[in-house]
């Protein structure tokens, strides 16, 4: 499969989604695993664009299958009220697809860097190279608070 490295993704060459200045000035990054070739689902990614199943927050402990993903990054400014000073961050959408077509989103940077250390190692998932993933939280170090992360299955 041809493939290459992008912000620590494993991208295959032919499934890279445009990448430009969509809505004024914001830059986003957009990427896929899903076959753009097949129409089937070419129709799932843009159903779950409009219409997701399931928030992976809402999953945590269950094991998902996943053939597909499709991955957003796009830059956030934001001010600091008590210095005035602009503050740049990335921020990320993670869309992760089941066997039975099922779709899984989350806005959580920490999810997005696992399911990227992951796919790093284990390449991006496919129909013909499924992951078992399986959402957890991650207790931070502060009371009370966790980030949601994703881990292989068995």
């Amino acid at each position: 499969m041809d493939e290459k490295i992008e912000n620590g993704l494993v991208v295959p060459n032919n499934n890279q989604l445009q990448t430009g200045i969509f809505g004024g000035e914001q830059k986003v990054k957009k990427a896929t695993s899903i076959d753009l070739s097949n129409e089937h689902d070419t129709d799932m990614l843009l159903n779950a664009m409009q219409d997701v199943d399931f928030k992976i927050n809402d999953c945590i402990g269950q094991e998902i299958i996943c053939i597909g993903a499709y991955l957003q990054e796009f830059n956030v400014d934001s001010f600091n009220e008590e210095t005035g000073e602009q503050i740049a961050r990335k921020k990320h959408t993670l869309m992760l697809f089941d066997e039975n077509g099922k779709s899984y989103v989350t806005g959580s940077n920490a999810c997005y860097m696992s399911f990227a250390d992951i796919v790093s190692v284990k390449g991006m998932p496919t129909r013909e190279n499924p992951l078992k993933l399986i959402p957890i939280k991650v207790d931070a170090k502060e009371k009370g608070h966790s980030y949601l992360k994703l881990k292989l299955g068995r």
